[in-house]
């Protein structure tokens, strides 16, 4: 029997929770299209962001360390996909929306700019100067609402109103035409600690790796400690399997308190979810500690090592160049710039323009910029 899209969405919202985003009560898209018979609309939306542009981009965007320290280090290209299979895997142990988490998590950072979190802060800071200010995720929404423009009929990729509200992951208030919502949907909230896992697990192994801190060292902190005692003896050395263990280790943690969560709050719909004002995906505060002093532990002995940090304020450098610079001469910005906002100042169009860039392309960027 040949399905249709209604009888797709049908099968697919019976096999998911009651307190989870029906594909049939999604709210659509800003320019309404016709139901495809073959995918539903957040598997849309996934297939639309992976052939963006702007995603194919994430490659040459640092996550911690340039690729000058080896071939293997995480890129945001890798760190995006760890994070999709991540919440895709928590989406399916909690019974819920899969195709919805693993959509947003694929855009949750196509508005991240060159040289990692640097970058970020660097464009920040100069946007601040002149009292605007620049934010990653609000920038991924931008790209997916205007920047990219692969259709006639309307700017953009046209994504579903719950992808859009899960990019603004950090934001704990929505304005709705029927209401505030105080607590966006549990897969938004699911990508928001899959962004977090990924990124502590992989820089966990990054810097083990790039020999920042010791495996004994490491095995000091309380959450590797318990993984490394749950190994079997023959992968005590191990440090692949040290890293599957604590990402197991998070992953256990985080569906059963995620699912005492739901109990204690008695979650039953996903208006019950909206209207919640506290974060329902979440560690409990004894094991949140654990992972809070993991990440500090990160903070201390990786992003701050003097080699990670030196590369972080020479790609600093370079964005406030090419920042100061286009002020100075704006025809350098390309005129398709002037298209998406044509009455946005020229420092909301040089920050757009930047945040578009991979390393390797703000480098030679400043280059070629006159002495």
């Amino acid at each position: 029997m040949t399905l249709d899209g209604h009888h797709l969405i049908d099968i697919f919202d019976a096999k998911i929770a009651p307190y989870a985003q029906y594909n049939a009560n999604s709210r659509g898209r800003i320019h309404k299209e016709s139901v495809d018979p073959e995918r539903l609309g957040f598997q849309r939306d996934r297939d639309r962001i992976i052939f963006s542009p702007a995603f194919r981009r994430l490659q040459g965007k640092t996550q911690v360390v340039s690729p000058q320290f080896g071939d293997h280090f995480r890129n945001r290209l890798t760190h995006t996909i760890e994070v999709a299979q991540i919440a895709r895997d928590l989406a399916r142990q909690l019974k819920l929306n899969e195709d919805l988490a693993e959509a947003i998590a694929l855009a949750h950072d196509l508005g991240h700019p060159p040289f990692g979190h640097s970058g970020e802060r660097a464009l920040d800071e100069k946007m601040q100067e002149r009292g605007l200010h620049f934010d990653h995720n609000i920038q991924s929404l931008r790209v997916v609402t205007v920047f990219e423009k692969r259709y006639p009929h309307f700017p953009g990729l046209n994504l579903t109103h719950e992808v859009l509200e899960g990019i603004q992951k950090h934001e704990t208030f929505f304005d709705r035409p029927h209401g505030p919502i105080y607590t966006p949907h549990l897969e938004s909230q699911l990508v928001d600690i899959s962004d977090e896992i990924a990124y502590l697990s992989a820089d966990l192994e990054d810097g083990l790796r790039g020999k920042f801190f010791t495996r004994e060292e490491l095995l000091q902190q309380t959450i590797p400690k318990l993984a490394h005692n749950s190994l079997p003896p023959a992968e005590h050395t191990n440090r692949s399997s040290l890293i599957r263990r604590i990402i197991r280790h998070l992953l256990e943690h985080i569906v059963r308190d995620t699912q005492n969560h739901i109990h204690q709050q008695n979650i039953r719909t996903l208006e019950d979810v909206q209207q919640s004002k506290i974060k329902i995906v979440s560690f409990e505060a004894d094991f949140f500690r654990h992972f809070r002093d993991l990440k500090q532990f990160l903070f201390k002995r990786y992003y701050g090592a003097p080699k990670v940090q030196k590369l972080n304020d020479q790609g600093k450098a370079i964005i406030y160049q090419i920042f100061d610079d286009l002020l100075q001469n704006p025809d350098q910005i390309p005129s398709k710039a002037y298209d998406n906002f044509p009455d946005e100042s020229l420092e909301s169009k040089i920050c757009d323009y930047i945040a578009g860039m991979t390393d390797q392309f703000a480098h030679e960027f400043v280059h070629h910029l006159p002495s």
